[in-house]
């Protein structure tokens, strides 16, 4: 009779501990030989912050007052730009560089998502990385945040001035528009003495807008960044524990154990 009832493997399991026992001890040795050839993985994470001023976007006429406060997909289009910069060629070649002048033999194919990876969480961002030995772990995530911290506060210079040279654009064409050119060189506080050389100035401002827009690589000025955690020492193993890989290997050894005895199990039970 096929009886599959808990008793009945109970009673199978039972009367082959010893299989068992043994598959156990053989799943955790097997788990303690591929530690060894497996070096602990540490994980390292400093804590960054980037905030969106909303009314600084309805100020500037970007986003409408009665939109506020603004969806997570309308956020994330300031947002991303920032995200994104994390992992430009830029910020990843300073890494490399930073890294090895304090002696860390970093290449730039080490820098990939999952050794250095970022993990937003609404305006704090955790920057991880991974190594198997701790202390290079915490260097080198303080190393990214710091360097993508200057890339950002550079690029966002440089959308500022960006946004002060529409303003100085705007304003002078406002008043060219509105009144005759004697009052709107006062009111400018330029001395233009033909619209030739108005248009070639209005044009050289719209070409140094464009210069400062690629430049700041789309930081808008209404973000702001914060340092607010370096990265602690990491003092256990994220992967490849010694006493995991025991214990994994341990279960593994259980479970294939307990199918063995199922299939091996005797006609009949005393």
């Amino acid at each position: 009779m096929n009886d599959l009832s808990p008793l009945n493997m109970l009673k199978i399991i039972l009367h082959r501990w010893w299989m068992l026992v043994a598959l156990i001890l053989l799943g955790g040795v097997a788990g303690w030989i591929f530690s060894l050839f497996r070096h602990p993985v540490y994980e390292a994470t400093a804590v960054y912050q980037v905030s969106l001023d909303e009314q600084q976007l309805v100020n500037r006429g970007l986003v409408a007052a009665d939109t506020l406060p603004l969806q997570f997909a309308d956020q994330n289009l300031y947002l991303s730009p920032a995200a994104d910069l994390f992992y430009d060629p830029t910020v990843q070649s300073s890494v490399v560089t930073g890294a090895r002048s304090q002696n860390i033999q970093l290449q730039g194919s080490d820098f990939n998502p999952n050794v250095f990876y970022l993990d937003r969480r609404g305006e704090q961002w955790f920057v991880t990385v991974r190594s198997a030995d701790p202390a290079t772990a915490a260097r080198l995530a303080d190393i990214w945040m710091a360097t993508a911290d200057s890339v950002l506060r550079d690029a966002q210079a440089h959308s500022n001035q960006s946004v002060s040279l529409q303003l100085q654009h705007d304003s002078v064409q406002k008043c060219f528009a509105e009144m005759d050119f004697a009052l709107a060189n006062q009111c400018a506080g330029t001395s233009f003495t033909t619209p030739a050389h108005l248009d070639a100035y209005l044009k050289e401002l719209e070409t140094q807008m464009i210069v400062e827009q690629q430049t700041g690589r789309g930081i808008d000025p209404a973000l702001s960044f914060f340092v607010v955690s370096p990265a602690s020492l990491p003092i256990h193993p994220v992967l490849y524990a010694t006493g995991l890989m025991i214990a994994a290997g341990s279960l593994i050894g259980l479970l294939a154990g307990i199918i063995l005895v199922q299939v091996l199990r005797p006609e009949k039970l005393q």
